[in-house]
């Protein structure tokens, strides 16, 4: 009797796992580019310079030339930090942000590298018309 219910249960027990449904494999975490400032080095120097990085998440779906990107605002500005593997990635990026600018006639807009990292930055709310918070992202981020 046991043989006989073993003879039963083991192709079960085999079969079941196959039965489960598939858990879905997550895509791969995107990768920092290596040999140029990562975002989060430049959140962090931001911060070190007393400005105020807040909300910043990775951007998904991440643009068609970037390797890895995250958007939020400094001190309540609209800011995207994103870094690329190539040269001809990241200048077609800059010109298709300052196409994007013109078309919604950004008050003030800033793209500025640091190797093969960008940082965009626009004030579409005029929430700083003296450009102050803007100048001193870009002191920090071309120290970088």
């Amino acid at each position: 009797m046991r043989t006989l219910f073993l003879v039963i249960a083991l192709p079960l027990l085999v079969a079941l796992p196959s039965c489960r449904k598939k858990q879905p494999v997550p895509p791969p975490a995107s990768v920092h580019v290596p040999g140029t400032p990562h975002t989060d080095e430049v959140l962090t120097a931001f911060r070190n310079a007393g400005l105020t990085p807040d909300g910043f998440a990775a951007v998904k779906p991440i643009p068609a030339h970037a390797t890895y990107c995250e958007h939020g605002k400094v001190n309540a500005i609209d800011t995207t930090l994103c870094e690329y593997r190539d040269d001809q990635a990241l200048d077609k990026a800059v010109q298709e942000i300052k196409a994007g600018w013109a078309r919604i006639d950004a008050h003030t807009g800033v793209v500025v590298r640091a190797k093969r990292t960008l940082l965009a930055v626009v004030d579409r709310e005029r929430r700083e018309p003296s450009g102050k918070t803007i100048n001193q992202m870009l002191n920090v981020f071309s120290g970088l």
